[in-house]
């Protein structure tokens, strides 16, 4: 009986390391400019991005991989050059062809006013916080919350909630461009704003602080169309299956 007990918890213990995890973690420094770009593609995992008070880009890639083989097969490519760090997930092919198990989590740090040229992320939800550079991003499936905004930015979600928080309106601000086809919207802004907003929704409601008024489109949907102030700043948000709300921050 003992030694059944004995033979069976080996057992256990051999099926429980096989099924485990394998994790690894990457780390890099790249030292950049006050107003450095910076890039990412992602295509399992989250990716959480961060200002702060350096000169500095620090990227923590959290690797997670069935088998020490998947592990293997996952590749993170970081570049720099003069105008700031880019870094890439990719995958080997396998036998079968591609194959894309495993994921990776980013962590990344940057300099408050860095320029997100292009956050470009498959399955996984993205989180901003912070930064006051201009930011182009591109989701398939995965939530975007971003707040302390205070530059240009073009924020597209295919199957995701977006809520975005501008903090403060640089001078070099023109346009906010937020667009999903399954989520909802919500963007925050400061109440002293002058914008020119257009707001359209296939299946969703339209709200917002400002005393715009929304109305029916002829087959299907609501639009908004209105001016806050002098209008010096273009509002652009789309939702097809989700309501959109503006609001005072």
């Amino acid at each position: 009986m003992y030694k059944n007990k004995l033979c069976l918890l080996s057992m256990l213990f051999m099926t429980t390391s096989v099924l485990a995890d394998v994790q690894d973690e990457v780390v890099k420094s790249f030292n950049v400019g006050e107003r450095a770009e910076f890039r990412i593609e992602n295509i399992n995992g989250e990716v959480e991005i961060t200002a702060w008070d350096k000169n500095e880009i620090k990227v923590t890639a959290m690797i997670t991989a069935d088998n020490q083989e998947e592990r293997e097969r996952i590749i993170i490519d970081m570049d720099a050059n003069a105008r700031g760090v880019s870094v890439e997930t990719r995958y080997k092919k396998s036998g079968w062809g591609n194959n894309n198990s495993g994921s990776v989590d980013y962590r990344v740090q940057v300099p408050v006013n860095t320029r997100l040229t292009s956050v470009d992320l498959v399955n996984g939800s993205l989180s901003i916080e912070g930064v006051r550079g201009e930011m182009n991003v591109d989701l398939v499936n995965g939530s975007i919350t971003a707040t302390g905004l205070a530059s240009d930015s073009e924020i597209n979600s295919v199957n995701g909630s977006i809520d975005v928080t501008y903090e403060s309106i640089s001078s070099e601000l023109r346009e906010i461009s937020i667009d999903t086809v399954n989520g909802r919207i919500e963007l925050n802004v400061p109440e002293n704003i002058n914008a020119e907003v257009d707001i359209e929704t296939m299946h969703g409601s339209i709200r917002n602080d400002f005393g715009l008024s929304s109305d029916k489109n002829m087959f299907s949907g609501r639009h908004l169309n209105g001016t806050i102030g002098s209008g010096d700043i273009s509002i652009s948000i789309e939702s097809v299956n989700g309501g959109v709300r503006l609001q005072k921050r």
